[in-house]
């Protein structure tokens, strides 16, 4: 191995998001000397850049058919943040208050019904169908001009992501994890297909155990692992009086939209799809444009009206990703002994603690608490890399990666 040896230790974690950190905290649960590396801040990446919604079963097509078995992970994941909630030093301001995922218009709306039943047959009964009139009784404030009818699950909720990470980098530190903020790893070092440690710009840290939980980032680190890169939107508000607090998704002036509850402080955030811009198409520009911030914008008004003249305060782009199943891919890397992944998350608040336990179980040789075998990141490997078409469009992106173009 070249480089000065920096440190030594049981595990490397890579990322400082939610996921890289409720790994780090629950290796260090178990005892093990965990160092995590953040090339930036903590929750920097693509915790940061989403709205914090925790949602059991997302998206109305990708991967439906996969309910049951996202439900059981998901809702895992829930009862920790309960407990998370309970007994950690720093408040993320969970809270259970339900998500909806509203329709705009007749079709939206049977497509949704058509949904539901699927659901249901895959033993989801938690799911409801609201119509215009109950959709309005639970969120007051949606422009009543665009809103057709809406699924709802009370279960769901937000959470603050920042706070979240946060609060379990704390907790890790207390257990004597080693948390390094801008300290970028160049290179997971292997040698005899097994894992060494990470080789940083000044030296190299040594460990049997690495876990890459960069997300979007995760295929520059390690090769045959897919993730598709994508970029979000997003922006906070003045602070507000209180605003009904369910989180939602939605088409908005043609864009898929979110939002989600304020914080404590009462900041809103709102956001929605950042198309990859020509002529570089680049999934990793994290500069936002005049025209963006504008776009989000206009989800406010659209959305809703009373809110037409608050300001914005602040706007941002990151990078979010998932895989061309719409499932994250956790647990060991098929080939490279002692290399673990836990990326490619389409809703990584609703996967971030209950990853970071399964993740801890299997380097510590425990059997995981749940089955992860159908998220084998390795599942990917000879198969054709997955591009965009350009220019990026939503529609066709879904039909692309479901087989439908």
């Amino acid at each position: 191995m070249m480089g000065k040896v920096l440190k030594k230790a049981d595990a490397v974690v890579i990322g400082g998001g939610a996921v890289g950190t409720a790994t780090a905290y629950n290796l260090a649960l178990k005892g093990k000397k965990v160092v995590l590396c953040e090339k930036k801040n903590i929750a920097s990446g693509a915790t940061g850049r989403c709205g914090g919604m925790v949602v059991h079963c997302y998206g109305r097509f990708l991967n439906i058919e996969k309910t049951d078995y996202r439900l059981i992970f998901t809702r895992a994941n829930t009862e920790i943040m309960k407990e998370y909630q309970q007994n950690f030093e720093v408040d993320f301001e969970f809270q259970q208050v339900g998500c909806l995922d509203i329709a705009i218009d007749e079709k939206e709306y049977d497509d949704l019904k058509k949904l539901l039943e699927i659901q249901r047959s895959l033993g989801d009964d938690e799911i409801e169908l609201l119509d215009k009139k109950e959709t309005l009784e639970v969120m007051p404030n949606l422009n009543p001009e665009l809103i057709f009818g809406s699924r709802l699950r009370r279960s769901d909720g937000n959470l603050n992501p920042f706070f979240l990470a946060r609060a379990q980098a704390v907790e890790a530190r207390k257990l004597g994890a080693e948390i390094l903020t801008h300290t970028k790893v160049d290179e997971i070092i292997t040698r005899n297909n097994e894992v060494q440690g990470v080789k940083l710009t000044d030296g190299i840290i040594e460990s049997e155990f690495v876990v890459n939980a960069t997300n979007g980032w995760a295929s520059q680190l390690t090769d045959d692992t897919e993730v598709i890169p994508v970029r979000e939107l997003a922006m906070v508000t003045e602070r507000l009086p209180d605003l009904p607090p369910q989180p939602f998704e939605m088409l908005c002036n043609g864009d898929f939209a979110y939002g989600a509850t304020q914080t404590a402080s009462g900041n809103y955030n709102l956001g929605g799809p950042g198309p990859a811009r020509p002529p570089d198409y680049d999934y990793y520009d994290e500069r936002i444009y005049a025209d963006e911030v504008l776009r989000v914008m206009s989800y406010i008004s659209a959305v809703f009206p009373s809110l037409n003249d608050v300001s914005v305060i602040r706007s941002w782009v990151g990078t979010m990703a998932f895989t061309p199943d719409g499932m994250p891919s956790i647990g060991p890397m098929p080939g490279i002994k002692g290399l673990y992944m836990a990326v490619g998350y389409a809703a990584g608040m609703s996967w971030a603690a209950i990853s970071g336990k399964v993740i801890s179980e299997c380097i510590c040789n425990e059997k995981p608490s749940l089955p992860i075998e159908r998220m084998d990141p390795g599942r990917f490997i000879g198969k054709p890399k997955v591009k965009w078409p350009q220019p990026y469009d939503l529609t066709v992106c879904h039909d692309f990666l479901t087989g439908g173009a």
